[in-house]
Order: structure tokens, then sequence, then C-alpha cells
């Protein structure tokens, strides 16, 4: 886009949006951007518009034929040219791959049965609908992709990677903090957590506690010994904390992983370095919070539970 181009953000609340509908309505923009919210409850006034064209963000949304946001644009808007894009690879089933092509070329695929047929038709000795088996379906999906090669503009990792600085990747094997070897130690030999022996099961097994997944109970005892609440609410208790919540050093001290990380986050926020961090059990986020908390750094958590809305 020049500095000359007229874009308009369509969102917000609904007094919002009608404040925009007379500028709309005038056609003196060039270019409008929402979202598929958007573009399905407010069709009874976008679709009226005589679109040039039509660019879809996460292009691979459309491969359900019947899901509300390709009805609703296969049904209410007409656009001349139309531009998918996403960072999925080809589909590699047809209906789903029709559905692309029907929403970018609706004239040539307007039917799935038909497309199907069409490429069925060379396995199919009396012109009927056939079975294909994994190869056959294979070969006709690569075939396709033959096909469809000229309509695509793809960018590959070898011609964006120049662009991109030098990765340089460093592993670091951290040591286990007091804590968490005798933890691991006792559920590598018996296969049960220690606890303070306040939870006795009914076969009276005082001091233990049976778990179903010993290599996943492993893994959290590697990652911090305070996924496990009722180790945390020991120690709290113990370390004169109220709420059954460990906090200050004594929270990152008993993971050698954390007790790394307090060494190393310092350093890149004094060089204004930002950090993403990954991690595979949203409980340990939740310790992560408090440890950040604890040195005020700034964060921002991302997870399953965040809506599309947020």
């Amino acid at each position: 886009m020049t500095a000359s181009t007229i874009f308009l953000m369509r969102r917000g609340s609904p007094a919002a949006r009608r404040a925009f509908v007379p500028q709309l309505r005038s056609g003196k923009f060039n270019v409008l951007l929402t979202t598929y919210e958007y573009i399905i409850k407010d069709k009874h006034i976008l679709a009226k518009i005589r679109w040039k064209y039509m660019i879809v963000d996460e292009g691979h949304r459309m491969k359900n034929h019947h899901c509300k946001l390709t009805q609703v644009l296969n049904t209410h808007y007409v656009a001349p040219r139309r531009l998918l894009l996403t960072g999925t690879p080809l589909q590699n089933k047809l209906p789903e791959l029709w559905a692309l092509l029907n929403f970018l070329l609706p004239t040539i695929f307007k039917s799935c049965s038909t497309f199907e047929q069409w490429f069925n038709a060379p396995f199919a000795m009396t012109g009927e609908k056939v079975d294909l088996n994994e190869e056959e379906t294979i070969l006709i999906i690569r075939r396709l992709h033959k096909v469809l090669r000229p309509f695509l503009l793809r960018r590959l990792k070898k011609e964006v990677e120049a662009q991109l600085p030098e990765k340089v990747e460093y592993v670091i094997k951290c040591d286990m903090s007091a804590l968490q070897r005798v933890l691991y130690r006792h559920m590598q030999a018996k296969g049960v957590l220690l606890t303070d022996g306040s939870e006795k099961d009914k076969k009276g097994k005082g001091g233990t506690k049976t778990l179903m997944n010993t290599i996943m109970q492993l893994r959290k005892i590697c990652n911090h010994p305070y996924m496990f609440q009722h180790i945390e609410e020991s120690f709290s208790e113990h370390l004169g904390f109220t709420g059954g919540i460990v906090q200050g050093l004594d929270l990152y001290r008993a993971s050698g992983k954390f007790e790394l990380l307090d060494r190393i986050l310092p350093k890149l926020r004094a060089t204004n370095h930002k950090v993403l961090l990954f991690c595979q059990m949203t409980s340990l986020m939740t310790i992560m919070e408090d440890y950040f908390a604890y040195r005020g750094f700034k964060y921002l958590r991302l997870d399953g539970e965040w809506s599309p809305g947020r």
C-alpha cells in the first residue's frame, strides 16, 4: 500500500460499525480490513459492495465447504478476483481441496462429486465411482498438485533464509535442585511420589501417593516440584507462607531450570531483549507467572484458554 491508500478497519461495537456505513456506501476507500466474524454478521451491508478483490487470510479455514464462513462468502459476496493466504500445505483430501478451488474458481469447480469423479476416472473402467486405495489416492493428489502449481505463489524456506539473521542454538543442561533430586530418585525407584504421610489410601500405604504415569510425573519433577500441589503446600507451611503458595527465592530455587532462568533473564532484560518461552504444561506457566511477578518482569501469557477475540 502507498501513502495515498485509504483503508478502513471494520470492528468494534454495533454502534461503531454503523458509523462507518455512510463511508462504505460512498465508496471513498481502497481497502477494507475486517474479521471473519463481521464478514458473517454484517453481510447485509458488506455484500452489497462490488468488491474488486477478496483476500482471505488463514485460507485453510475454507477447506470445510459446509462451515458458516465458506457458505456466507460463496453465497452472499461477489468478487471477480480472489486470493487465499495460508501457511498450511496443500490439502491431501479431495473434498477439502475442492472446497478451496470452488472458492477461488467457482465457475470451473462447481460440484464436489464431479470433481471426485474427474480424478477417479483413470481408475474406473466402467465410468462409475470407485474406492481408491492409498497409493492411488496419493498419485491423484500429486498429479493435482502439478496442475495447481501455476496458480500458487509459495514462499519457501530457502528463499527467506538469506533475509533472516543467523540461527544460533545452544543446549544448556540444568542440574536438578536438592528437592528435585530426592523426589526424582524416590519416584524412579518406587514408582510413587513422596508425600508428608498425611495422604493414606485404603490399603494403608501412608507416605505415598500412587500415580498413573510415572514418566509424566518424572517430567513434572524435572520442570518444577511445585507442579504437585501437595508438595508446594507442605513446603509452604514449613517455610511459613500462607495460602499454600511458596513465593520469593524459595519459588525458583526449588527448580534447577528456574535457577538457570533467574541467571539468564535479568541479563537479557538489561540488553533490551525479548524472550519467547514455550511450555508444554499450563500448570508450569502458572508457576512461571508467580516467578515473573516476584522479579517484576513484564510478560504476556498465551495458551489454549485465549479466545480469538482476545
